[in-house]
């Protein structure tokens, strides 16, 4: 049975994050988010003008464009560490694709409205805040709090209603679907796993490295749950903000994902998918992680709200 990988930062090891019973108001930044945004420690980032062609750069789904109902696809071969070890699950043949028809503009638009009614009440110190609406998870300064607690102390009775969760639920079935069709996965074996979380990124200056995302990453080298990772973007490169975009990383070159709302990129979590976000020079950007796991060891269900 696999388990997390463990890495030793020389740092206090952080609290875990708020489960589905609240503890506490303010608790430490979870090891779990923060691990996902600063993974790895080369920073690969650079800040091309919109005028001026990057010849290390090769874009796969332009802001201005629509892709077409298949999508856009790339075969990768698998990384050579990878294992096929759940029968129906695990891909055979890696990549990714991006997919414009799957969530309507209109449905982005609801799910930043949802996201900012919990990071209302919160907010990182940094450019980087963060609402999981699994564990009640929200940035707090340097920290995390449960915004569930949050909520009631403002006299907030129901921060989310059922539509909003529908929606959330919605989002989330269509994707994994998505996935199921492309990877050939049996009904059943696929697994939503965590940390599924709204993110919001704007130009303020980090203050702590947990707000430094756009270090290069692979998922997979952190998480042994991650199969299959999904971003939903909830709004659009260029005209709601600029810098953002997603970079599949390569030798010589990056594969760049324009952020558009509604757009979704896949793509399998091994180490043939290197990738970062490249920084928000100005503006607001919005979009959700959702990973999906062939261990149900490591499924988390779908979020209830109380």
């Amino acid at each position: 049975m696999k388990k997390n990988k463990k890495r030793g930062t020389g740092e206090a090891k952080p609290s875990s994050p708020p489960d589905d019973s609240p503890q506490a108001v303010i608790i430490s930044l979870p090891r779990i988010i923060v691990t996902f945004l600063i993974a790895g420690a080369a920073i690969m980032y650079r800040l091309q003008p919109l005028w001026k062609e990057d010849p290390h750069v090769m874009d796969l789904a332009l802001w201005n464009s629509t892709v077409g109902t298949a999508g856009v696809t790339q075969v990768l071969p698998c990384s050579p560490n990878h294992k096929v070890e759940y029968t129906g699950c695990e891909a055979v043949r890696c990549g990714r694709m991006v997919l414009d028809r799957l969530v309507t503009a209109e449905e982005a638009k609801q799910l930043i409205t949802i996201a900012e009614k919990g990071m209302a009440l919160g907010g990182g110190s940094g450019g980087a805040t963060i609402l999981d609406l699994h564990s009640g998870a929200i940035s707090v300064g340097t920290k995390f709090a449960d915004v569930r607690l949050l909520a009631n102390k403002n006299g907030i009775t129901e921060l989310f209603s059922y539509e909003d969760l529908k929606l959330y639920r919605s989002v989330k079935n269509r994707i994994q679907l998505e996935i199921e069709k492309k990877w050939k996965i049996k009904t059943g074996k696929l697994k939503l796993t965590k940390p599924t979380f709204f993110s919001r990124m704007t130009d303020k200056p980090p203050t702590t490295v947990h707000d430094e995302y756009w270090h290069v990453h692979t998922d997979t080298e952190q998480y042994d749950r991650f199969h299959y990772t999904s971003l939903l973007y909830l709004n659009t490169y260029t005209t709601d903000f600029m810098g953002g975009r997603f970079m599949f990383d390569a030798p010589g070159f990056n594969n760049t994902v324009h952020p558009k709302a509604g757009r979704v990129s896949i793509f399998t979590s091994g180490t043939e998918n290197p990738h970062h976000v490249e920084r928000v020079t100005s503006g607001v950007r919005y979009a959700i992680t959702i990973p999906f796991t062939c261990d149900p060891e490591f499924a988390i269900g779908d979020p209830t709200f109380s």
